[in-house]
């Protein structure tokens, strides 16, 4: 029985489970971890081209299962992906698959970032709408804050969409899969990442009017001069600057 509160939507479509794989880049002498595998139809397909799946899954009913019907270069583990340290799952480094449960989908994409130096990539699938927004460019609507945070962390590729027939039950949004590839020596940024989340915080007002909530010991004239060093128009509004941008402004406020 599906469980509402994990957010299950199990896929059955084996033309999009195959998609999925020839979407990734795993090959046949790589390790998978795969998040979520419910009732384990990509998983099979995963252990067709990868030479180890390690699959984990947080519904203690599916874990029998899975075990019964898993390939043998299958490993199943009954656990929370939210909660476990991904790096111990295996010596090497691994490409990370999964269909994603819609309502935990952000708190896992700052798990994966968290955990990078060993997860090679990331292949998922998620409602399309936050595929839009991690994907999105300045001055789209969907660009925001997530944007910022993978896009700092990753090129972001889309694959394609899924509608909502591909699955059981049938989620009442389209769903679309996604490929991010880490950046080459990016350091960790939470400070930066926080900042931008703040100056989102009101996105349709200019950006000036957001510094200066954000820093109330400054006024007016110093922010100006802080957004014109950092070579921004002083009208700007968050949603258009890019990840660059965002990242000059903040170097440039914290070294005053």
């Amino acid at each position: 029985m599906l469980k509402k509160r994990y957010g299950q939507h199990f896929l059955s479509d084996p033309n999009i489970l195959r998609r999925i794989v020839e979407f990734t880049n795993v090959g046949s002498s790589d390790t998978v971890v795969e998040i979520g595998p419910g009732g384990g139809s990509l998983t099979k397909e995963l252990a067709v081209r990868a030479k180890h799946v390690i699959a984990i899954e947080i519904d203690s009913d599916l874990i029998e299962p899975l075990r019964q019907h898993a390939p043998g270069n299958v490993e199943i583990i009954h656990g929370d992906a939210l909660e476990m340290d991904l790096t111990k799952l295996t010596s090497g480094s691994f490409h990370l698959v999964g269909n994603l449960p819609y309502n935990v989908a952000t708190p896992l994409f700052k798990r994966f970032i968290q955990f990078r130096s060993k997860i090679l990539d990331v292949t998922v699938m998620i409602q399309k709408e936050v595929a839009e927004r991690i994907v999105a460019q300045p001055d789209d609507d969907a660009y925001g804050p997530l944007s910022v945070l993978i896009q700092y962390y990753s090129d972001t590729k889309w694959g394609f969409t899924v509608s909502p027939g591909a699955f059981r039950p049938k989620p009442k949004v389209d769903s679309a899969v996604i490929r991010l590839q880490w950046r080459q020596n990016v350091q960790d940024a939470t400070p930066f990442t926080d900042f931008v989340h703040t100056a989102f915080g009101s996105r349709r007002k200019k950006l000036i009017n957001n510094l200066i909530q954000m820093f109330p010991h400054e006024n007016r004239d110093q922010l100006t001069n802080h957004i014109t060093r950092a070579g921004i128009p002083t009208d700007a509004r968050p949603e258009n600057l890019s990840v660059t941008e965002f990242h000059r402004l903040y170097n440039q406020i914290c070294r005053h």
